[in-house]
């Protein structure tokens, strides 16, 4: 009874005393735990939000690119390795891949918050944030501009490249209306507006070397899109012999997916035997062994990936290599680029590999993009893109999957699906 009275009294005096705490209440600080979005609408918050667009892309970038290694060729799902358990990683190895497989949730909502973070920002620096007439609020003006449209048009292309509205059928639905959702954009159309994004950005780019990145981005987007003269014609202002690669970046409190899944964090994903004789003439270390389990029936080996042997290892996404073989691939072809020969070989240089016996083929081209993309998800594109058969170390893949499909949550949310 007195523990009943005392907390009855407690109260009573918390209720009496809230007309005395008024002034208190409102004088203090908003919780520093929560951003209101009217906040974010001033010149002094530009750095913030095109920071977190770029931690967009670095969570969109990494999460994709595993998944879509998987689905591929190049890496695979096996129990018989230490630590691979996830069902919905081998549905993903196998192309038998549900609309309610969680591993694909992730990527899908981290590619849709990207995009969000992209466009908001566009939104917010044309419409409501005033950045004056002085250099520069006009200077932190290009920045936001630059930036929104970039990943905007980045966003796109792994909507465009990685989802589908089937099996084979690429696209993706944008939706900026919760209560009017859209219906999904194919490829071709998600294709179209992130080079015209792309496009925008090129026009107030910081620098040369951020001119070149988009130069090969947009040659890469040509290239996937058929069109291998407009990828030359890009690729020729692209990144050349010398210039960084763009990058995913990570740290240990947002960890490089691949560390965390397909290495020495955990070895969920391991890659295709074949990256092992790729190992042994270049001069990056590949692939390590994988840790197995005990099955005396299991002999072979089984690899993982050692490029990223820490959480916080940057993840290359677009190098002055793969400027080149777009180069050598557009020439192969009869669409320009230049000597395929002489742009391959430069490659093989860089890593240490020797020059080829004789002129460069497709077998060449196809074998040095293997090699130097690897882990960066685009041979899932290669495969679509030359009609290489999908296999994992079973054969033939038994499902039809060739794309991701959109999710369970998204269909469920719009109609259009």
């Amino acid at each position: 009874m007195r523990n009943s009275i005392f907390t009855g009294l407690v109260a009573l005096a918390a209720v009496g005393g809230l007309s005395a705490c008024d002034s208190f209440v409102e004088d203090t600080d908003p919780p520093i735990d929560r951003v209101v979005s009217d906040s974010l609408d001033t010149v002094s918050q530009v750095p913030f939000l095109i920071t977190g667009v770029e931690e967009g892309f670095n969570d969109a970038y990494d999460a994709t690119a595993v998944v879509a290694d998987l689905l591929s060729d190049a890496a695979i799902f096996d129990t018989d390795v230490r630590n691979a358990t996830f069902p919905t990683f081998d549905d993903i190895d196998d192309g038998e891949i549900e609309n309610d497989n969680n591993s694909i949730d992730g990527p899908y909502n981290a590619v849709n918050e990207y995009r969000f973070l992209a466009d908001d920002l566009l939104r917010r620096t044309n419409e409501t944030i005033d950045f004056g007439d002085d250099e520069e609020g006009q200077r932190l003006r290009d920045q936001a501009l630059y930036a929104a449209n970039f990943h905007g048009g980045i966003a796109r292309y792994f909507l465009g490249t990685y989802f589908g509205t089937g099996p084979t059928t690429g696209g993706a639905p944008i939706s900026d209306d919760p209560d009017n959702p859209s219906p999904a954009s194919s490829t071709a159309e998600l294709y179209a507006a992130a080079d015209a994004k792309l496009a925008a950005a090129l026009a107030v780019a910081p620098d040369d070397y951020e001119r070149r990145v988009i130069n090969t981005l947009r040659a890469r987007i040509a290239l996937f899109s058929g069109d291998r003269s407009a990828a030359a014609s890009f690729a020729a202002n692209g990144l050349t012999d010398g210039d960084e690669p763009y990058t995913g970046d990570y740290a240990s409190t947002s960890a490089n997916d691949w560390w965390a899944s397909g290495g020495r964090g955990r070895t969920q994903v391991a890659v295709a035997p074949r990256f092992a004789a790729y190992d042994e003439v270049d001069d990056r270390t590949l692939v390590e062994p994988a840790p197995k389990v005990d099955n005396p029936e299991s002999s072979d080996p089984f690899y993982r990936q050692a490029l990223y042997l820490t959480d916080s290892a940057s993840i290359p996404f677009v190098s002055w290599q793969e400027n080149a073989l777009i180069l050598a691939e557009a020439a192969l072809n009869g669409a320009g680029g230049g000597d395929a020969t002489a742009l391959i070989n430069a490659v093989r240089a860089s890593r240490g590999i020797d020059a080829l016996d004789g002129s460069a083929d497709q077998d060449d081209l196809l074998e040095a993009r293997d090699r130097e993309l690897f882990t960066q998800g685009q041979r899932l594109v290669d495969q679509r893109r030359f009609n290489l058969p999908f296999t994992n170390l079973d054969g033939a893949l038994p499902g039809p999957w060739r794309f991701f499909p959109i999710t369970q949550t998204e269909v469920n949310a719009n109609p259009n699906l």
